[in-house]
């Protein structure tokens, strides 16, 4: 097995923040509640940023990221092609979300742990926006079963 690289490191985060603001999107597409279709959106334009800003610091430690992610690597914030069936619930749907977000937290803390200086504390700063997303995730949860 390779070693992974910086660069393939931050394509495959890049790959998996892109793959959640698709998930985000079809969720708000799907929901009739429009407070859900609001949070849901922003949601996944924040899960964009966070793809752009994932680029932007590759060009800044001067990393050249692969075309694509590690086919060998499964992305932490794609959902399992049944979360996209008609039958599933919001509530399904945000939980399915929070571990989604819960598992790209794991990634980045890995991915620090291995890293030092201005890298770490860059997935570091990834980590605490992916505990941000999962803690408002269970905030929505809470609210929908109310």
């Amino acid at each position: 097995m390779t070693e992974l690289t910086l660069g393939q490191a931050l394509r495959n985060a890049v790959e998996t923040e892109l793959a959640a603001e698709r998930y985000y999107r079809r969720l708000a597409a799907h929901t009739t509640d429009p407070d859900a279709r609001l949070f849901l959106l922003g949601m996944a334009d924040e899960e964009h940023e966070h793809a752009a800003e994932l680029e932007r610091f590759g060009v800044t430690v001067a990393v050249e990221l692969p075309g694509r992610a590690d086919p060998n690597v499964h992305l932490g914030e794609t959902a399992p092609g049944w979360a996209h069936h008609e039958g599933t619930t919001l509530d399904q749907a945000l939980r399915i979300a929070l571990e989604a977000e819960n598992n790209a937290a794991l990634y980045y803390d890995a991915l620090a742990g291995t890293a030092t200086g201005a890298v770490a504390d860059f997935f570091r700063r990834l980590v605490a926006n992916e505990e941000d997303h999962a803690a408002r995730l269970r905030a929505m949860i809470a609210r929908a079963a109310e």
